[in-house]
């Protein structure tokens, strides 16, 4: 008996599946001859109203595709004017530090120049003085040269003025020994008296 129940119980389920099937294909079929019946009597105004609607959704789609790039194109647009202003800013320093760099130059350049004269002047001068010196030295050997001469000659004339003394002496000794020839007065005048 349970089997015949569970039997009638599926049968029935079949029962009803089919009896659906055939509902549906029956309805189907209506709404396609409707449907065709429909499309010859629609107004083409309808069919082009749907293809702007569709025109005008893909339009709408690719709006915002385009707004979207844009926004993104502003974002980096923005990036790029705040880097561009951060180097512009870099660019003044550097053109700053660029100027007060060649104002030093120039100051360092008028100094060199200015010790590269004064230092040729110093160079001129130390010649001059090497010249000047040179010149005193060889006075100086020849006044040297002159002192050595006139030394040896007063040595020399020392040495002459000594012979001639000593030959002097040497006659005047024989007559100075004798007083009382001196005394008598041999030149004619008392030389004792002189003395």
């Amino acid at each position: 008996m349970e089997l015949l129940e569970q039997l009638n119980h599926n049968q029935m389920l079949m029962a009803v599946g089919a009896l659906g099937l055939v509902v549906g294909a029956l309805i189907m079929c209506t709404f396609t001859n409707l449907a065709g019946k429909m499309r010859v009597s629609e107004d083409p105004r309808n069919h082009r109203i749907r293809e702007v609607e569709a025109e005008l959704r893909t339009a709408r789609r690719q709006f915002a595709d385009r707004e979207q790039a844009l926004e993104e194109k502003t974002d980096e647009f923005n990036t790029s004017v705040g880097t561009l202003q951060k180097l512009r800013a870099t660019l003044a320093e550097r053109e700053e530090d660029l100027s007060r760099l060649k104002d030093e130059l120039k100051g360092s350049v008028s100094k060199t120049r200015e010790l590269r004269t004064e230092l040729q002047d110093r160079a001129t001068e130390t010649i001059r003085e090497q010249i000047r010196a040179e010149e005193a030295e060889t006075e100086l050997d020849v006044a040297r040269a002159g002192s050595e001469a006139v030394l040896s000659e007063i040595g020399r004339l020392q040495q002459e003025h000594k012979k001639m003394t000593d030959t002097m002496t040497g006659i005047e000794d024989p007559f100075l020994a004798d007083e009382d020839f001196i005394d008598e007065g041999l030149f004619g005048e008392d030389v004792s008296k002189d003395r």
